[in-house]
């Protein structure tokens, strides 16, 4: 049983004296990676708080490579974990291919770098990275310009009918006023039955201040609106409302 024992104990030092060495091969190999990624993620922050500086001057500045090289040693929060994960380590950062501006005016800004890959017990591995980020500049925009995008593009008021747009949702022709009348009154005073409901018969109807129907049932679709909140540029071309638009 001693014997058995004494070669049981030999077996298990050999097990973890191989198995210790790849726990810890693989542990460094993780950490090496995140440490990848972590850098990575600080270059693209950097980045992109760079173009969101160049873009924001836009319009009162020429933006260049150097104004990008300048401020994204600014904004790189961890600078050592760049220095020692990027080939160069700050000064590694490329900004070739860099668009101060392009014709529909963004700025367009191009890091590239080499991340290197630190495995233990393996020759350095070095890996081409690159980003790009576009963000539209802040260059004005005339006065003129603004009251007719804003005035096309105003919220407006339309109707199952759709016949015209109504700016205001408070319009007569969008909020009736229903008052009950006698069939021999609506009819003396020019009132005409309604092509919905007219058919029916009674003494009571239903009449509005602005429209010239009466109608018979209180339901009547006539006498009901169905609003809708659409943009100018989605009512195809209808035109305003007398009362309600300029």
């Amino acid at each position: 049983m001693k014997k058995f024992f004494s070669n049981n104990r030999g077996s298990a030092v050999v097990e973890a004296t191989l198995i210790i060495p790849l726990f810890l091969f693989a542990m460094l190999t993780i950490y090496s990676m995140c440490q990848c990624k972590l850098t990575e993620e600080t270059i693209y922050e950097a980045a992109a708080e760079t173009v969101e500086y160049m873009a924001e001057y836009s319009y009162i500045s020429d933006n260049t490579m150097y104004l990008a090289q300048l401020k994204m040693q600014e904004y790189i929060d961890d600078k050592e974990l760049v220095e020692r994960y990027v080939s160069g380590g700050i000064g590694g950062l490329s900004y070739l291919g860099t668009i101060p501006r392009d014709g529909e005016d963004y700025v367009i800004l191009r890091v590239n770098y080499s991340l290197n890959i630190d495995i233990p017990f393996m020759p350095k591995l070095s890996k081409k990275r690159y980003i790009v980020v576009r963000q539209r500049a802040y260059i004005g925009e005339s006065d003129e310009a603004k009251t007719e995008k804003s005035d096309y593009d105003k919220y407006v008021y339309v109707t199952d009918n759709r016949d015209v747009y109504h700016e205001s949702r408070a319009c007569t022709h969008l909020n009736l006023s229903v008052h009950t009348s006698s069939d021999t009154y609506a009819k003396a005073n020019g009132y005409t039955a309604c092509e919905f409901c007219g058919e029916q018969s009674g003494d009571l109807v239903y009449i509005t201040d602005e429209g010239r129907r009466y109608h018979y049932n209180k339901n009547c679709s006539g006498l009901k609106r169905s609003i809708y909140r659409v943009r100018l540029s989605e009512t195809g071309g209808l035109g305003g409302c007398q009362r309600c638009t300029d």
